[in-house]
């Protein structure tokens, strides 16, 4: 399963769900804010988690887009 994960830092208000759902792929910023360190994550758990997080997110800040048939999570 490979997966692209993004964050648009417009919609992004600091709930740091993200980070705590998918922490091998996010990290805050000095402010609390999500920002992506591992747009690709390798494996299906790791893009099982980006998901999770995507779904999780009251904002809709995150969005996981599937590289096989473009399918996406989120908003």
């Amino acid at each position: 399963m490979s997966v692209e994960v993004r964050i648009d830092p417009t919609l992004c208000r600091g709930y740091a769900i993200c980070a705590l759902l998918f922490s091998e792929g996010v990290e805050l910023d000095a402010w609390g804010y999500g920002r992506v360190i591992d747009a690709t994550p390798a494996g299906r758990r790791a893009a099982k988690r980006a998901i999770r997080a995507a779904k999780a997110c009251p904002n809709g800040a995150i969005r996981v887009i599937s590289g096989e048939d473009g399918e996406g999570w989120g908003p």
